[in-house]
């Protein structure tokens, strides 16, 4: 069975538990307490010598980064109507993957760590007004597009799932949803997706 390595309050392990989720995969959950240093273990370190969650263990393959572990996912338990094997599709679920990566995540991820879970007097007041503005602009490029299409990549794919896990959350980070309208209704429609479940 497979194995995944978790912690209920990272958006990433929250991407592959939706994935999961909505393909119907049985695995066993593995928490790693993050706050509590587990992921510096040795023998965590064995699984992911980066020290992060997610990590996925399927039999003798072992991955971690969350994006990766979609990508395994989709086309390990293809056919299935998260992922394509049309060139044109799955560039576009790559190109969404890694937007969501090197684009969302490190704003909206950030400062919600800093709002949520850092005492409000460490907080570096500047660092979180450069990652709010970083933040709209990523859900700016985000609404613009969702104007225009219901889903990323056509119909609703990992593509979607990977772009959600922290836009969902983004007023955690002080960055509300109210101004991209576009966004809002697509987390409404990624809610009503067969095999939905919460973060929480």
């Amino acid at each position: 069975m497979i194995k995944l390595y978790d912690h209920i309050m990272s958006g990433n392990c929250y991407k592959v538990r939706l994935a999961l989720s909505q393909l119907g995969i049985r695995y066993e959950k593995v928490n790693v307490d993050i706050f509590k240093g587990e992921q510096s273990r040795p023998e965590f370190v064995l699984l992911n010598p980066n020290k992060k969650i997610p990590v996925l263990v399927d039999g003798d393959c072992v991955l971690w980064e969350s994006n990766a572990i979609l990508l395994y996912l989709g086309r390990k338990f293809a056919p299935n109507h998260l992922y394509s094997e049309d060139p044109r599709i799955f560039g576009l679920i790559s190109q969404w993957l890694f937007f969501g990566k090197t684009t969302i995540d490190p704003s909206l991820a950030r400062a919600r760590f800093i709002t949520r879970f850092v005492p409000k007097e460490s907080q570096d007041k500047r660092e979180l007004t450069t990652l709010r503005e970083a933040g709209r602009a990523a859900l700016q490029i985000l609404d613009d597009y969702l104007n225009k299409n219901d889903f990323l990549a056509g119909s609703y794919s990992i593509a979607d799932i990977g772009c959600y896990a922290y836009v969902h959350i983004a007023e955690e980070g002080g960055i509300g949803l109210s101004l991209f309208p576009a966004v809002k209704d697509w987390c409404d429609r990624i809610r009503s997706q067969p095999g939905y479940v919460s973060m929480y």
